[in-house]
């Protein structure tokens, strides 16, 4: 990734800068959201992406550290896609191509399973007015060359 990095920085104009989006090193969570509070929230169990965040934060962190870059600006950010329905947020999810998607071990498949028909449930208690939500936490950088 630094090897693309370096790219970029080669291929943006005197004035450019590079901005970064990307999810931060946590687990994203599955809501119901109901008149304005959280009522349930838990880790997606679909979180198996750890590790190529931790490769683009290093990344990212070596081309400041050799002065390539510098940061101006940064900050964090929530990012909510809702549903009215499991079934709804799961069919966009996929749809979007979405990593809630991808390809898991039975364990994987099983825990999911098990957090869906739980979220289900608590929507069917909680009424029309609950909504579901996958809820990330995403980290927002501008970033401009050192020339």
């Amino acid at each position: 990734m630094v090897h693309a990095l370096e790219g970029i920085r080669r291929l943006l104009r005197p004035d450019g800068s590079l901005i970064d989006i990307h999810p931060v090193l946590e687990a994203p969570l599955v809501e119901i959201h109901r008149g304005g509070v959280v009522a349930f929230a838990e880790s997606s169990p679909s979180y198996d992406y750890e590790e190529d965040l931790r490769h683009a934060e290093e990344a990212l962190a070596r081309i400041v550290e050799r002065g390539l870059f510098v940061t101006d600006r940064g900050g964090e950010f929530d990012f909510l896609t809702y549903g009215s329905s499991v079934a709804e947020l799961r069919d966009f999810m996929a749809e979007a191509g979405a990593y809630d998607d991808r390809p898991e071990d039975d364990a994987a498949v099983a825990r999911k399973a098990d957090l869906y028909a739980r979220v289900d449930e608590v929507m069917r208690a909680s009424g029309d007015r609950a909504e579901v939500a996958f809820h990330e936490r995403g980290r927002m950088a501008r970033l401009t060359p050192v020339r």
